[in-house]
């Protein structure tokens, strides 16, 4: 293992994680609207953190000097891209310990964010889930206004990918490839490193371009440019970091609403179609299996929330109008993992919660900034599923798996997607039984939720990276009240699901470390 060389990949990462932050200092001063005095407590927090960033990125570089042109092999890229989630995610919480950013305000005492507190944010935002422990985000006394951005900025970073973003700005060769096959997950790679390259700068391009009009069409609406900034990054990395306790209910605005379904919805497309159609080639976009199918289980799901709640509810509150705008944005957020809320739908029936429950697992395109198992690999799954079960009562037939026209001949694709369903399957299980062991059930005293319920939704949540959960941790709530064991366990699944297991899960491997 080339520990100088990684060590040299961190340093850079450090780096870039510290730049970012510099972007959240100007909302401290009052110029910029957001506070009627200098705000000292929040600009000297994430000034700190800065600071802490380049030193530790400056002595990252130092040692990693003599290894920045060694290659990189496919292990060594493993651990990078898991230390360098990692370690963007312990950089990124300083901001909130510096700062003494408090997550709630009880009995008239302000308490402040412990460290499980901090990292389960910091993870949040990085991985684009949307989890959040605080309780009050309006009040400039309990959160900072340059730490509320550096919370929504975290997301643009983590949806952008911080490594493709340094594969995109360095290149590194075959190091960039390597990296790339790590951090993005895809049915099919590049297969040059000028093309690696090429790639990243695309998916950065498409997802720059995204935020940019989002931010334009938001600010036409009435939005301020922080909330304007803030809800682009929270839509087109489907992360869902508000800037208000409400979500997006707070603007009272259906066209706000239609105006973030729409990119939300995009944010879940392949990049690399939305990159062709930019280019005139929508027949590539329209005419893709997954993007077809990803937009009719949006539109079914839709459709059947919006009966369902309309037949149930026959009130002034869900006339057919009403139900659909409602269930069309709840089944866009919680299906392209972003999180955001219009509706408390913890109050839906249980059939409505049942399919947003699913929506959850099933996610958005490969080449997107979904989390979940995405669309790609469920239609996959049925395929396979369909050919043994025809196997059963024709074991003679040759068949082989297609997609769209294309035969796929590859027996470890094949085998990996099963190998992916066994091993969501197996964490999701194994979460939820450690949620229901280390959670005392005295946190429920004086709630509606059901402990059960509660830990399996927050699970399914955090691990598909959609955020709000089911009762304690619904979408009028948040993971404050949780235990630090139960936050320790929920951080790692928010980074399970962002970097799809496999290269967290590898560097707790002892034998991953040695030799090369």
């Amino acid at each position: 293992m080339n520990f100088k060389l990684i060590s040299y990949i961190l340093g850079i990462i450090s780096l870039i994680v510290g730049g970012f932050m510099t972007a959240s200092l100007p909302w401290s001063h009052p110029f910029f609207g957001q506070v009627d005095t200098f705000d000292w407590r929040g600009f000297a927090g994430t000034l700190g953190a800065v600071l802490v960033s380049v030193l530790v990125g400056s002595l990252l570089l130092f040692i990693g000097r003599d290894a920045r042109r060694d290659r990189l092999l496919r292990r060594e890229a493993l651990a990078a891209v898991a230390l360098a989630w990692l370690l963007a995610t312990i950089l990124g919480s300083l901001p909130f310990l510096f700062s003494g950013t408090a997550r709630a305000r009880e009995n008239g005492r302000i308490v402040r964010m412990s460290v499980f507190d901090a990292i389960f944010e910091s993870a949040s935002g990085y991985s684009g889930t949307g989890a959040s422990v605080l309780s009050d985000l309006e009040d400039p006394d309990l959160v900072p206004r340059s730490v509320l951005f550096w919370r929504s900025e975290t997301h643009f970073l983590g949806g952008l990918g911080i490594v493709v973003l340094f594969v995109a700005v360095l290149g590194m060769g075959s190091a960039g490839k390597q990296l790339m096959r790590a951090e993005v997950a895809a049915p099919s790679q590049t297969s040059t490193h000028e093309q690696t390259r090429r790639a990243a700068i695309a998916f950065g391009s498409v997802f720059v371009t995204l935020n940019i009009i989002l931010t334009a069409l938001l600010l036409i609406q009435g939005l301020s440019l922080f909330d304007a900034l803030c809800h682009a990054f929270g839509t087109i990395a489907t992360g869902g970091f508000s800037t208000y306790n409400d979500s997006i209910a707070h603007f009272k605005s259906p066209a706000i609403e239609l105006t973030i379904t729409v990119f939300m919805f995009l944010g879940c497309t392949n990049f690399a179609l939305l990159y062709f159609a930019a280019k005139g080639n929508l027949y590539r976009l329209l005419y893709d299996v997954e993007f077809r199918v990803y937009a009719a289980i949006i539109f079914v799901s839709t459709l059947v929330t919006a009966a369902y709640l309309f037949f149930e509810y026959p009130d002034y509150q869900y006339n057919p109008l009403t139900a659909l705008r409602y269930s069309l944005f709840q089944c866009v957020s919680m299906q392209t993992n972003t999180g955001f809320a219009t509706a408390d739908f913890d109050k839906w029936p249980p059939f409505a919660k049942g399919v947003l429950l699913v929506l959850m697992y099933i996610g958005g395109c490969a080449g997107s900034t979904s989390c979940a198992v995405k669309v790609i690999r469920y239609i996959f799954l049925f395929k396979i599923l369909a050919l043994e079960l025809e196997q059963t009562y024709r074991p003679n037939v040759v068949r082989v798996v297609r997609i769209g026209q294309q035969p796929v001949t590859d027996a470890d694709l094949l085998k990996s997607i099963l190998v992916y369903f066994a091993m969501i399957l197996l964490v999701s299980v194994v979460s939820w039984l450690a949620l229901l062991a280390f959670e005392p059930l005295s946190t429920w005293n004086g709630t509606h939720g059901n402990k059960l319920i509660d830990c399996l939704s927050a699970v399914a949540a955090t691990l598909n990276g959609v955020g709000p959960g089911l009762g304690l941790v619904g979408p009028t709530a948040n993971y404050g009240a949780l235990h630090a064991p139960a936050k320790c366990i929920l951080t790692t699944l928010m980074l399970l699901g962002r970097l799809e297991l496999f290269p967290l899960l590898v560097i707790l491997n002892p034998r991953f470390w040695r030799g090369r």
